[in-house]
């Protein structure tokens, strides 16, 4: 049995236009590991983590969260899951001790499960110093990180998050992906949804990437990196024409004042950077990473 699970998942919005926010989607979720829905704004994502948390009702189509129906049994499901969604606002006379405490105790545990779940969700998201200090006077990426707490407390089995690290600052977003590794570890499932490429690349076991309502490619990042030509890449700061290349090649895309250049065979990208470094202009090569192959993906331009 999975843990999520959709099959021809539909979503039409009807307002003053028809918008097909899902199209037929079909994801399957392991038990035990952290799935990233990737795409841009308005792929489906939210729409998507709406309907598996029982939010929101689809169109057409099915969808199981451990084995139940959310439409005829949410109540069960509801049981099984804690959700962050992307855009939720804290109360500002509540503590992140408050958060992580009180929303236990609603869910069930004892005082003293509670105490132990919140000082243990607190210290994950290293808020413990400031559990006592209201919500209002903590900055935006606190906040967020008392809302991701308490979930964490909740000590569910699948974790649905919107978007969890929007707004937070590097170190504090690293600490998110720890932690989130590390409930997969102790066994929980976890369904993320991120426009951010590096976040999809560090911590998901699989993913999908979502585009217009539509999954168009599934897999570990490794499998998805390999479903387009080029493997490795190479940035250029200067002038092409001393390098021979052109700037409507369609292997070189302009990046601000650089250039990147895709490159099938490792070879052929260090003669590259070798004939760009004797010519004085600035260059690196590396593997492709995920954003490479997603922009790739979206654009159309598949193998």
């Amino acid at each position: 049995m999975e843990a999520v699970e959709s099959i021809n998942l539909v979503k039409v919005y009807h307002s003053k236009e028809i918008v097909e926010a899902l199209k037929g989607v079909n994801i399957s979720i392991r038990k035990g590991e952290l799935y990233t829905l990737l795409g841009p704004n308005g792929a489906g994502k939210t729409t998507f983590l709406r309907i598996i948390s029982t939010q929101l009702l689809p169109t057409k189509g099915e969808a199981y969260v451990s084995g139940y129906d959310v439409l005829t049994q949410p109540n069960e499901v509801r049981k099984h899951i804690a959700v962050v969604p992307q855009d939720v606002a804290t109360y500002g006379n509540f503590t992140p001790w408050e958060y992580s405490y009180y929303f236990s105790l609603l869910r069930g545990m004892t005082k003293r499960e509670a105490k132990e779940a919140a000082e243990k969700a607190l210290k994950a998201v290293e808020l413990w110093d400031l559990r006592n200090r209201t919500c209002a006077t903590l900055s935006g990426g606190e906040k967020k990180r008392a809302i991701i707490a308490s979930a964490l407390a909740s000590n569910s089995d699948i974790f649905m998050l919107d978007e969890p690290t929007s707004g937070l600052d590097a170190v504090a977003r690293r600490n998110v992906w720890a932690v989130l590794r590390g409930m997969v570890e102790q066994g929980k499932t976890i369904l993320l949804t991120t426009h951010i490429m590096e976040e999809a690349e560090m911590v998901s076991d699989r993913l999908a990437i979502i585009h217009e309502g539509t999954v168009i490619a599934e897999g570990t990042p490794e499998q998805i990196k390999r479903l387009v030509k080029e493997k490795f890449r190479v940035v250029v700061d200067g002038n092409l024409n001393s390098l021979g290349l052109v700037e409507n090649n369609n292997r070189v895309v302009k990046f601000g004042s650089k250039w990147i250049i895709y490159i099938k065979d490792e070879d052929e990208a260090l003669e590259i950077v070798g004939t760009a470094l004797k010519k004085g202009l600035r260059a690196e090569t590396a593997t492709i990473t995920l954003e490479d192959v997603f922009v790739k993906l979206v654009g159309g331009e598949t193998d």
